[in-house]
């Protein structure tokens, strides 16, 4: 099986999260914030993963779509620390002149962007590849 690549995973979430939201396609960028840019609301993460996970057949256990590819762990202050100062070096185009300097656990759902997701998803299903590799 060939596994897409992070580019076509990420023009399918901006896909995905336009309609989702009902934004034209024009206005959802792969660094906009889900949230402060375009408006979306906890129904809306919902609809998104449930699309993701029909368009690419996979489970997506919420709490690691929240966590990104940088694994930050919301309950430990160091792990956030780490993993926004990755996002940083990643992410040049967020706006993160409106983000905290020292962003606590409640900051997080407002760095999922639409890349940060296909991020995440490229991950995941690598990972989940390998695991069937090894198990056949």
């Amino acid at each position: 099986m060939t596994l897409p690549h992070l580019e076509k995973i990420q023009q399918q979430v901006l896909d995905i999260v336009a309609d989702a939201l009902g934004a034209p396609a024009e206005e959802v960028h792969a660094y906009s914030s889900l949230i402060d840019d375009l408006g979306a609301e906890s129904i809306d993460f919902i609809d998104i993963v449930f699309r993701l996970e029909g368009l690419f057949d996979t489970l997506i256990p919420s709490d690691d779509l929240w966590a990104g590819s940088q694994k930050i762990d919301r309950n430990d202050p160091a792990s956030i620390a780490r993993g926004v100062a990755q996002l940083r070096a990643t992410m040049p185009d967020f706006a993160w002149e409106r983000f905290p300097a020292t962003p606590d656990k409640r900051d997080l759902p407002r760095l999922l962007t639409a890349h940060s997701i296909a991020a995440f998803l490229h991950d995941h299903l690598h990972s989940e590849a390998e695991k069937a590799a090894q198990k056949a």
